[in-house]
């Protein structure tokens, strides 16, 4: 792929994008969603028409299914592009039709919003997008093909994380499902920063392809980590590669067995004090919301020093606890911690469900007394047979302490913990009850309000977002005092609001 370069639409297509901007220029920024104008505009254009799909297609119920299907919203068209050119084209003709545009990735957005979120958008899917590159030199991926793992047209292509495995011996952080999309859980990650990610290339609504770093476009760059679909298409990520500094990696689970409230929720403050103290970044950990007091993990350090490293946090807990250990090669233990990670199916297939995540921060990590308000009103309160749960605890630390808020639009700096309280519709049901939000929230609403009592603020996570929360709310828990900087930068970058699809895009001024 080579240096990233800025990329101007040329020729015929200079000039298709000057009539489409001069159209959307005279009509106005708030220019009248005309699906019709659209569909003549991809079906007459020599370059997309056979890479458009409409309502009337035969296979539109399949391919605007969504992942999370408490939604439904409906497209005015859906483009798979094979070049930037072909990208640059569908965007002119959107602007020109004042129709929305969303970028379709992975697909697994917890609202549908990688088809718009919202009827009428115009969706591009990047499946097509599929060139990887390693400068040896450098050592810096760059991944165009971005998904963990793609299907395009019949023919299977290799996983990004297997192919530079298998090519070079590195890795790169990535989320623990095969078929979540590259960009869009990277830019919502902890794992990005603007050292582990040094530059991601993105096409703005103009049809301009520039490149975003801590030195070029850095105001670009500063709204892609955390809300990079508000702003444009993205079109390549880089990232830095590590090679495992150790060749096994070590598994283990945690039981508490059949304990009550107290123990449990006393346990969890005994893991969380030796985490914070004694766990040095190499130590990876999951402990369960839903169902029994148990957890899992990893540890990537010297293989050597676990034993007496595990025994130091067993031992604060109660003595019906029983443990697990086993050991692997780092790939093979990724194969068994990314489930199908090679493999032709979604492990986790579409589901409906509706989600709540908080953050806690390392100087205000759990209390006793919140730790048992979470447990005691979600999981030991539920109590449904139309609805499941689903729900756990991150335990992050590492990196996220040396962020500095204000370098990147997510707010992440010193978070501790993630917390996940999820209910999903049971199987052989379709229709989500009508008091499914709110019994979930009122599963989760007494933890929030002993945090409030605490003088703890409401932290979210981008990577999952919470559908129900207002902009005042949503705004504030995924990025704190950068709200009022990134709509600016949204107002300079994307005037017209082209990329303003859903209720959490980012707003202009």
């Amino acid at each position: 792929m080579g240096v990233c370069r800025s990329f101007k639409p040329q020729g015929a297509l200079h000039l298709l994008w000057n009539i489409a901007l001069l159209g959307s220029l005279l009509s106005g920024a708030a220019a009248h969603n005309d699906s019709a104008k659209l569909r003549e505009c991809l079906s007459s254009s020599s370059i997309l028409a056979s890479l458009t799909t409409f309502s009337d297609a035969t296979n539109w119920q399949t391919i605007t299914s969504p992942w999370a299907l408490r939604f439904r919203p409906e497209p005015a068209a859906i483009v798979v592009p094979r070049t930037k050119d072909e990208v640059a084209v569908a965007l002119a003709c959107a602007v020109d039709a004042g129709v929305k545009v969303s970028a379709l990735n992975g697909g697994h957005s917890y609202g549908a919003y990688g088809l718009g979120g919202v009827d009428g958008a115009l969706v591009i899917n990047m499946e097509r997008f599929t060139e990887t590159t390693f400068d040896k030199a450098t050592r810096l991926f760059t991944c165009v093909m971005l998904t963990i793992i793609a299907m395009v047209e019949e023919a299977e292509l290799e996983p990004a994380a297997t192919w530079l495995w298998e090519n070079h011996g590195r890795h790169f952080p990535h989320v623990r499902a095969n078929w979540v999309g590259l960009s869009g859980s990277s830019i919502g990650e902890r794992l990005w920063n603007n050292k582990s990610f040094p530059r991601v290339e993105v096409m703005l609504y103009n049809g301009t392809v520039v490149t975003a770093s801590r030195t070029e476009n850095p105001d670009l760059f500063f709204a892609v980590q955390g809300a990079g679909s508000s702003y444009g298409i993205i079109l390549s990520l880089t990232t830095r590669t590590w090679k495992p500094e150790f060749d096994i990696v070590t598994n283990f689970t945690i039981s508490l067995g059949a304990v009550d409230l107290d123990t449990g929720a006393q346990a969890l403050i005994d893991i969380q004090d030796w985490a914070m103290t004694k766990a040095p970044d190499t130590f990876a950990l999951r402990w369960q919301l839903a169902g029994e007091w148990n957890g899992s993990g990893y540890f990537y350090g010297n293989p050597d020093e676990f034993d007496t490293l595990f025994a130091g946090l067993v031992k604060r807990l109660p003595n019906t606890t029983t443990t697990t250990v086993r050991t692997a090669d780092f790939w093979a233990m990724e194969n068994f911690a990314v489930p199908q990670l090679n493999g032709t199916v979604d492990a986790f297939p579409p589901r409906s469900m509706y989600l709540q995540a908080l953050i806690l921060r390392n100087d205000q990590p759990f209390t006793f007394e919140s730790a048992k308000a979470l447990y005691q009103y979600t999981t030991l309160a539920f109590n449904r047979t139309d609805l499941t749960e689903f729900g756990f605890l991150d335990l992050w630390g590492g990196v996220s302490r040396d962020v500095d808020d204000t370098k990147q639009a997510m707010a992440y700096s010193n978070n501790q913990w993630l917390i996940r309280w999820e209910g999903r519709l049971a199987n052989g049901l379709t229709q989500w009850p009508a008091d499914g939000i709110e019994y979930m929230q009122a599963g989760f609403r007494p933890f929030q309000e002993q945090l409030k009592k605490e003088g703890v603020p409401l932290r979210g996570f981008v990577n999952y977002r919470d559908t129900e929360l207002t902009v005042e709310e949503w705004s504030v828990r995924l990025y704190g005092n950068n709200f009022a900087k990134m709509k600016k930068i949204k107002s300079e970058l994307d005037p017209h609001g082209v990329f303003t699809t859903h209720a959490q895009s980012i707003p202009s001024l």
